[in-house]
């Protein structure tokens, strides 16, 4: 075995100004506009008293094919029904 020092990873101090890769610390750059940083991931905090009013899962577990399509004919809008056009009268003799 040998005694040398491991050789240590070669690190870049400022590896976005090199790679021209977004900031990891969410600054925005016109370079890449649609960036996601640490800025643009929310961060709010929802009350420790926030409570659902509904279960959308329940819901949709609850739907039968049955309730679905009366609920599909409640809600559908058909345009006006055109008239048939009268026929012609009939000629004279």
């Amino acid at each position: 075995m040998s005694d040398a020092p491991k050789p240590r990873p070669f690190i870049l101090p400022n590896r976005q100004h090199v790679t021209k890769e977004p900031d990891p610390g969410g600054r925005w750059s016109a370079q890449f506009p649609d960036m996601i940083g640490y800025s643009s991931q929310g961060g709010g905090k929802v009350p420790a008293d926030f409570g659902w009013n509904t279960n959308p899962k329940q819901w949709q577990e609850e739907l039968t094919p049955q309730t679905l399509a009366e609920r599909f004919e409640e809600l559908r809008v058909l345009p006006p029904k055109q008239e048939a056009p009268a026929l012609p009268a009939p000629a004279k003799p």
